[in-house]
């Protein structure tokens, strides 16, 4: 049995997650998941066979954390 915790925000706090499910989870479309991390400003998803890339659960609560730490004003390393 598959078990992930969930933060208050439904996005699972470790393991991994997929584009679609995290487009959904953050309320944006899938080309803005693109769009974000070919620009820089998401992290990088991970391949994790021929077929399967999904982003690191751990390091987009890391992301989250930083970009609200910058809309309250505050710098956070």
């Amino acid at each position: 049995m598959n078990h992930q915790e969930h933060s208050d925000s439904g996005l699972p706090t470790t393991g991994f997650i997929r584009r679609h499910r995290l487009a959904q989870l953050l309320g944006v479309h899938v080309s803005t998941i693109d769009r974000k991390v070919k620009n820089g400003t998401l992290p990088r998803p991970i391949k994790l066979s021929d077929k399967v890339t999904a982003f690191d659960a751990a390091e987009l609560h890391r992301w989250l954390e930083d970009r609200i730490a910058i809309s309250n004003g505050g710098d956070h390393d």
